[in-house]
């Protein structure tokens, strides 16, 4: 790590910027179990498809779920689903009312606020991100088990919004299985990487034509290349959807969930009843738990890392000008290292750290998306810490002083 220069003025704003933004958006995530982002490499992949059919799918096993469309400039939900009319207004707290299409299926979209469903929506991206991060702070949500987002094809503006507004979102990636669409494919992948999401896995769409004559099978795409490029990029698979024309029909006439009321036995139904139970266990899997405090305590050795801004506790990690790394063997501090952020990544970064082989962050504050970083890398985080030396700060930790249990 290297020390690198800043507009500290600049860096200090869009800091604060974010963590009013996190305060807002708080009170409605942590109501909402599991959030899922379905994206692509391209268009034509079936994803809006795929969403509905996964919102439509975990409802139907008693799930509460939230279907949220931010394709802004394509939304394809409300045709799929045949939405009619306005989204209501709450009354008493003037905010918007999702459309229920099941007792606990409810949705959200752009076109459900446009009185012209034609209208072209011209927006740059700080126009995308100030709609997401409305459609997620001032809709009335449930109490949500799952809420599944449909996000544009490729890797631009609305997903990272996505990424930044939602710290615990999880990646789900449709393909088909020509190269052209497995080569996009490869692009979001690195995405999710890129911006620290986690990708629960792809699914293989159209694998697959279902003759509807004779209800032969036909690899008119070939088959096989989702499942390769899952195994070869190391994210799981999660089954493969066949071409229905039934389910393309039901689409264009907005009774897809009708379709998968009244044909419970259909290949295209119960393959994607599997793909969404495949889901379930592996979201099971992927839960991310908080380190307690005592689990370091009771290690050997453990390494505690504190960002430093002018020698003192850094307000945010991004602020921070050093980093101390303190080592602790049997409960006494024997090295205490002093490091400067690497020019090439703008700061003290929550990957870094990790890389660090920390144990434990002690900071002021910090935001959601680098809270959930550390625990899902098994680093404890406290919060909170007064401007004492690191060698202080760890001293009190280790006597159980700060950090409770």
């Amino acid at each position: 790590m290297e020390k690198k220069g800043s507009d500290e003025s600049r860096a200090s704003k869009g800091v604060s910027g974010v963590a009013d933004e996190e305060k807002m958006l708080k009170p409605v995530l942590s109501r909402i179990k599991h959030k899922l982002m379905v994206m692509s490499g391209k268009g034509g992949v079936g994803k809006s498809t795929v969403a509905t059919c996964l919102a439509i799918a975990l409802a139907q096993k008693g799930y509460k779920v939230g279907l949220l469309d931010v394709d802004l400039h394509g939304p394809s939900i409300p045709h799929l689903l045949n939405l009619k009319g306005f989204l209501d207004i709450a009354p008493e707290e003037q905010k918007i009312l999702p459309k229920k299409v099941m007792p606990n299926l409810e949705v959200v979209s752009i076109e459900c606020l446009m009185a012209d469903k034609d209208q072209a929506v011209i927006w740059r991206g700080p126009l995308k991100h100030s709609a997401i991060r409305q459609f997620l702070a001032d809709v009335v949500w449930a109490d949500l088990d799952y809420l599944v987002i449909d996000s544009p094809p490729g890797t631009g503006d609305e997903p990272l919004s996505v990424a930044h507004l939602i710290p615990d979102a999880k990646a789900i990636i449709v393909t088909t299985p020509q190269e052209v669409a497995l080569a996009d494919v490869r692009k979001s992948i690195t995405f999710c990487r890129q911006v620290q999401m986690d990708i629960v896995g792809l699914i293989e769409n159209m694998s697959g034509f279902i003759c509807p004559y004779c209800g032969k099978h036909v690899d008119i795409f070939k088959t096989g290349g989702g499942e390769r490029t899952a195994a070869q990029k190391g994210i799981a698979f999660l089954g493969k959807l066949p071409l229905d024309l039934k389910v393309v029909e039901a689409g264009d006439a907005g009774n897809l969930l009708e379709f998968f009321k009244t044909n419970p036995d259909s290949p295209y139904v119960q393959a994607f009843h599997q793909v969404a139970d495949v889901i379930i266990e592996r979201l099971k899997q992927m839960e991310v738990k908080p380190v307690a405090p005592s689990e370091i305590r009771a290690m050997k050795e453990y390494k505690v890392a504190i960002p430093l801004k002018e020698g003192k506790p850094a307000p945010f990690l991004p602020e921070a000008d050093e980093l101390a790394l303190v080592y602790v063997k049997n409960g006494e501090i024997k090295k205490v290292e002093k490091l400067q952020p690497a020019e090439e990544t703008g700061g003290v970064t929550p990957m870094a750290i990790v890389h660090l082989g920390a144990n434990l962050v002690m900071t002021k504050r910090m935001k959601e998306k680098a809270k959930y970083i550390f625990y899902k890398n098994k680093v404890g985080v406290v919060l909170d810490i007064s401007d004492l030396s690191p060698e202080e700060l760890v001293q009190k930790f280790i006597a159980g002083e700060i950090g409770g249990e």
